[in-house]
């Protein structure tokens, strides 16, 4: 009877140590997406220029979240920001001095922001004045909109940066309306 104790001991140690590596190597391999997003775009408004406007994201393994930043990075120049689009490991991602808005964002797994977005926006430190959102794309739906709620979800960190408006975009909600909400929102 004492072996067949020892036995279920040793049997369940290793199971937890096979899902605790299986988890380790999926935070690593999610995060590993955001070593592609080195691209750098910069959108000009058609009409008169409101300001200036830097959208950062990590694309994740689905891509949904560069294709919100790519919405919210249109909404803005929509409203007349000249736009940097950048991803969270291009070299103008760090240049952050001379905004007036910052949005960052990128995937949420298991209801943590990547870690890149996570360091990316603990080191942020905005010009004074400077509207600072994020956002996050996922497949979890929250139990609340309200903001303290979606920034634990979507930033996961304390960041020096005041963060005055916060997304998460889920698979099957209308991006367009979100998005546009979203920068808003921000732009209040």
């Amino acid at each position: 009877m004492k072996l067949k104790s020892i036995l279920i001991v040793i049997i369940a140690v290793i199971i937890v140590a096979v899902l605790t590596m299986f988890a380790a190597m999926v935070s690593v391999i999610f995060d590993v997406m955001s070593y592609t997003a080195t691209g750098h775009e910069t959108l000009s408004p058609s009409g008169a220029e409101s300001g200036k406007a830097l959208v950062v994201y990590n694309p994740g393994i689905t891509g949904s979240a560069k294709s919100a930043a790519v919405k919210i990075a249109g909404d803005l120049q929509a409203k007349g920001y000249v736009v940097d689009l950048c991803g969270i490991r291009s070299a103008d991602a760090g240049k952050t001095a001379g905004y007036n808005v910052i949005v960052v964002g990128g995937p949420v797994y298991v209801g943590n922001a990547s870690s890149s977005v996570k360091s990316y926006l603990s080191a942020l430190v905005p010009d004074s004045g400077t509207k600072v959102g994020v956002f996050g794309t996922g497949s979890v739906a929250l139990d609340s909109e309200d903001l303290a709620t979606v920034l634990k979800n979507v930033a996961s960190v304390d960041s020096p940066a005041s963060i005055k408006a916060a997304l998460k975009l889920l698979t099957q909600d209308n991006a367009d309306i979100k998005c546009s909400t979203f920068v808003d929102e921000l732009l209040r």
